[in-house]
């Protein structure tokens, strides 16, 4: 076996690794949603279980002069946010979610009257809010930090109820749209040992 390919220079060349299990998660919101907001604030950094760090993709259109084809790029598209959530017996996050989507489009039902299926302004239900997801080194400091502008939910998972899963706990996913992210690299020196 060449010398380039031995274990230890693999190891070497690979550093530390980051591990996924490594996260924060923070969401604030404009003052319209303060209220609501308030529900989670101190819980669901522990309770979203799992959360992504965003994507994007680059819309291209082809330019099919002369020549090869050429792809170029005219805007930028950003994809939705997947989280999953655990319910503890208050069920504060579920819902925070339900009522977020109710401020959004006004559902219909007993009481509802002429406000069902109204729809709030933008400014009042995405502007301003924040998603905050970090990815954290293994002595849980930010390795790098992305900032998802004007979130809002847009679907909710079912929840199961059933006798079959007795040893578990209640979860449910989350699909937040946004606007545009930006992102914060750090850089982090461990400390040297004495």
């Amino acid at each position: 076996m060449p010398a380039n390919y031995a274990i230890s220079n693999l190891r070497s060349k690979l550093g530390v690794l980051v591990r996924p299990n490594n996260f924060s998660v923070e969401i604030t919101c404009n003052l319209k949603l303060t209220e609501l907001t308030n529900r989670i604030k101190d819980t669901f950094e522990f309770r979203c279980e799992k959360a992504e760090l965003p994507g994007r993709t680059i819309a291209t259109s082809e330019n099919t002069g002369s020549g090869p084809t050429i792809k170029l790029g005219y805007d930028m598209t950003y994809n939705d946010i997947q989280l999953s959530v655990i319910c503890a017996n208050d069920m504060n996050e579920r819902i925070f979610f339900e009522s977020w989507m109710d401020f959004i489009i006004k559902p219909g039902g007993y009481g509802a009257g002429d406000q069902a299926g109204t729809i709030a302004y933008y400014s009042d239900y995405a502007l301003g809010n924040k998603l905050t997801v970090s990815q954290l080194n293994d002595f849980g400091y930010p390795i790098l930090t992305y900032e998802c502008m004007d979130i809002y939910p847009i679907a909710l998972t079912p929840m199961n109820a059933t006798w079959e899963e007795t040893n578990t706990y209640q979860r449910f996913g989350v699909t937040l749209a946004y606007r545009y992210h930006t992102f914060k690299e750090y850089v982090y020196t461990p400390p040297t040992k004495k």
